[in-house]
Formats: structure tokens, sequence, C-alpha cells
């Protein structure tokens, strides 16, 4: 036998022995029992009336604006008095601080005040809809029709901080006292930045020494068909959080009349510089969150499946490629660079003195600001640009990753197999921003998870038009909110 042969045995045993140890981790993560049946409508008939409260919040036009002058200052209070009519069991038991204008915080004492307390959170302010005319049911009209309740807000997230308080207000009805203290924090600015709602209770908190053991926010929602390979709707528990921050990539020309152009103008470098930026994205990094994400998806998906996500070892690599195909999938394994907005000339014959573009940057957990700002800046430079971070109070550093194995965790888990008996909890890398970045210094571990569930066009409404819940969607929510508070 020759050498070369000898050496083609060899490798053969060898990828045999790989794939027969990367075989038997697939295996030893075996498919999960059958997804138990949904939960059925005469589960949910105690909670009923969520809906209604839902709709009355609804109603009021909380619509945050960058430029305060066009915000409706009255329904904001309005909303505010709205609360004490529709929870009087809540307002009767809990203690309530008005911190600034914009925020709302609750305490419901425990039995047991050595415990850590835990945070609740919600906005109750919205994003425009200026499209009104189009809905099917006016945006602020809170109906109540064709199974659902309509208005901006009802996925955005009132309907968090309606189940959380009509929740509270069926367990204090009951004679229900928490183990722990529970905080409700809600904020009115978290579409403009928190800085008037959230921070200021974040910052109050940790005035006062509150060190609470987890948080709970906005975040992913119970994905239902979306990941088209899982058995089940995925509980989409977001563990992390990317960053955020705008940068100006800019470049300078010598203007004058367009009829005689210089062979390089300022708006050419700047288009070279942006597709440089788009033609050369960050390194893709399978990190703590995505590989934990990967990991708990691992019980619901085929056996192939299986054996990828389990041996990341060997299919890291394939995986990423795959990701990296699709923009939603790319986000979870890269800070992500998107040109936005762009600037030149005032007019049309006119050669800009100066061109500019946005680049709204999301930061990956394990990167920092000033590292992607370096390397963005040596590619605008080969091009005769330059880069510099805007709006430098908007910056926002990746937040920790929170642990799955934590009480917290296992609390939203519990409380949704309760209430969503048909889904099934898994980590997330949360894409967009919350609320959280303002509790850092006065919680432990953060976790963005919205109860409801949505498919792919439901999601739509967020941020978008016909924005809606489903009565029994709305329902299941605030069961979560019960059983959630029952375990802590």
């Amino acid at each position: 036998m020759t050498l070369l042969s000898l050496a083609f045995i060899a490798a053969g045993a060898i990828i045999a022995a790989v794939l027969a140890v990367a075989a038997t981790r697939a295996l030893a993560t075996p498919r999960a029992a059958p997804r138990g049946p949904a939960l059925p409508e005469s589960a949910l008939e105690a909670a009923a009336g969520v809906e209604d409260a839902l709709a009355a919040v609804v109603r009021r036009p909380t619509v945050s604006y960058y430029d305060r002058s066009a915000e409706d200052e009255e329904a904001f209070a309005a909303l505010k008095r709205d609360l004490v009519g529709l929870f009087p069991e809540v307002h009767a038991t809990m203690a309530r601080e008005e911190i600034g204008d914009r925020a709302l915080l609750y305490t419901w004492r425990g039995r047991d005040e050595t415990l850590e307390p835990v945070l609740l959170c919600a906005h109750f302010d919205v994003v425009p809809a200026e499209d009104a005319e189009l809905w099917k049911h006016p945006p602020f009209s809170g109906d109540i029709a064709e199974g659902c309740v309509w208005g901006r807000g009802c996925q955005d997230i009132k309907l968090m901080l309606v189940s959380a308080l009509h929740a509270a207000e069926r367990l204090i009805d009951e004679g229900f006292v928490p183990r722990r203290t529970i905080l409700f924090a809600f904020g009115g600015d978290e579409e403009i930045g928190g800085d008037r709602g959230a921070r200021r209770v974040g910052e109050a908190l940790a005035a006062r020494g509150v060190r609470a053991s987890f948080l709970l926010d906005e975040g992913g929602p119970i994905s239902d068909g979306m990941l088209p390979f899982a058995d089940r709707p995925l509980a989409l528990v977001g563990i992390a959080e990317k960053g955020y921050m705008d940068l100006t990539v800019e470049a300078e020309g010598s203007g004058g009349h367009a009829s005689m152009p210089p062979r390089r103008s300022a708006v050419g470098n700047l288009a070279r510089a942006v597709a440089d930026i788009e033609d050369s994205p960050s390194a893709a990094r399978l990190g703590y969150t995505v590989r934990a994400f990967l990991e708990g998806i691992a019980p619901y998906s085929p056996f192939g499946m299986r054996f990828l996500f389990r041996n990341l070892w060997l299919s890291g690599g394939l995986l990423k490629a795959v990701f990296a195909r699709s923009p939603a999938t790319s986000a979870m394994i890269r800070t992500t660079c998107a040109p936005t907005m762009l600037q030149g000339s005032a007019k049309e014959n006119v050669l800009a003195d100066k061109a500019r573009a946005n680049i709204n940057v999301r930061i990956l957990p394990g990167e920092r600001s000033a590292g992607v700002i370096a390397r963005l800046d040596r590619l605008a430079r080969r091009r005769g640009a330059s880069i510099r971070l805007e709006h430098p109070e908007s910056l926002v550093e990746p937040l920790p990753e929170s642990p799955v194995d934590h009480d917290g965790y296992r609390a939203i888990a519990a409380a949704l197999e309760r209430s969503f008996p048909d889904a099934a909890s898994v980590p997330f890398l949360f894409s967009a921003g919350t609320d959280t970045k303002h509790y850092l210094g006065a919680v432990g571990a953060m976790y963005r998870f919205s109860p409801v569930k949505q498919t792919s066009e439901q999601l739509e409404g967020v941020h978008g038009r016909d924005e809606r819940v489903e009565v029994g969607n709305l329902r299941r929510c605030e069961l979560f909110y019960k059983c959630l508070m029952e375990r802590l």
C-alpha cells in the first residue's frame, strides 16, 4: 500500500471520527416533546376587560416628538389620570410616583424585604401615524372590532403597560401579596430616547441604592412562523441589545459651477466612501447571545439543523455564510452600518463645497464604538472623506449580555409555559433600542420580551399602518404577567 493511500485512509478515518462526534452531540439534544395545545379561550375569561382598558389608553394620542412644542401635553396628562380610574386597586395598594413629567413609578411592597426587587417596564408614548386616512380603523380610535383592539400602541407598547397593571389589579383583588417587591416603571418618551422618562427613573432608583434582580421590558415577540424550520412558536427573549450611534461621512470639494467639474468632486468622493462602507461589512461573529439562541432552538428543529446548531466548532463558518444572506440574520452576527441620509449642493447646477451622508450603526455586543469609528474612518479616508460621530449624546454602547442561567429568565420561561403552552422560550439578540439602557445602574440582568404572539404580517403594524392586537392574544399577555408575578 502506498504512502498516498495510507494518507487518504487516515484522512477518511479522521473525517469519520469528527462526523461521529458531531452526530453524537446532535443526538444528545433530542427533539423536544410535541408542543402543548394552545390555551383555550375559556381559560382567558378571567382576563376579560383588559381589552377595554387598552382601548381607553390607546385613545390618548401620546405621540412623542423631538420638538416638544409638537407634543399634546394634555394627552399625556389625561393618560396618567385614566390609569387611576382603570386600576383602582393598584392605586389603593401601591405607592405611585410621578418622576418628572414623563415617567411613572409604582412600588408594590413584597412580603420579604430581603429579596431583591423586580422591575417591570413599558412605555406609554407612541410614534406618529402620518397616514391616518389609510388606516382601516383610525389610529387613536381604540376600536374593538373584528376580534382586535385597533390603534397606535396596541403592539408598541401600551399593551404591556395595561396587561401588567390589569394582572396586578386581579391579583390584588384575590388578596395576593408578592413575595418580593415589584416595581413598575413606565416612561413616556422611549420613542425619542427616554431622557425625560426612563432615564429619570433609572437615576432615581440608583440614587436610592435600589438594585433589582432583573428587569423585563419590551423586546422580541412570540414569533409565529417566522422561523419556518421550528416546530412551534418561539418566544424570543432578548438577553442582549445592540449599541447605537449615528456617524457623518463628509467629503469636501472646491465648489463652483457644475459646467466645469473637477475630476473628483465632493459628491463623488462621498459616494465612493459610502459604497466602500457598504462593501466592507464588519467581521461576522457568533457571540454568546447568538450561540445561546442556536443552542436554544436546537430541540425544536429537524435533525439536520440540530447537527449544525450543536456543533458550532464545525459548522460556525457555514452558519455565518448562511446568516449573511438575509438582512435579519446578518444583523445578528455583525455590527451593521446603514446609509440613511445624503446631502450635497442646494442647487442643481452648483458643485457642493461639502457633501455628507448619515450612517446609522448598530453595534454588536463585544465591540465598542471607538473601534467601529476607527475602522470606518480608515475606509472613508481612502476616498478623500472622513468620519465623525453625530449626536454624541445619543451614543449607546452595547449593553451587557444577560445570563440564561438566572432566576429572571427561568421565571419568564415558566410564565410563558402557562400562558402560551404551545410556545417555547429561546434567548435572542434584540437589534432595536429600548429603555433598558437607562437602568444599567439599578438592575442585574435585563430581559427584553413582548409577551404577544405575532406573525411577520402582524409585526408590520409596529410603527406601521393598522396596528392592532387580537383580544385573545392580549388576554394571554395579561395572563403571562399574572403568572410571572405569582412566581416572583
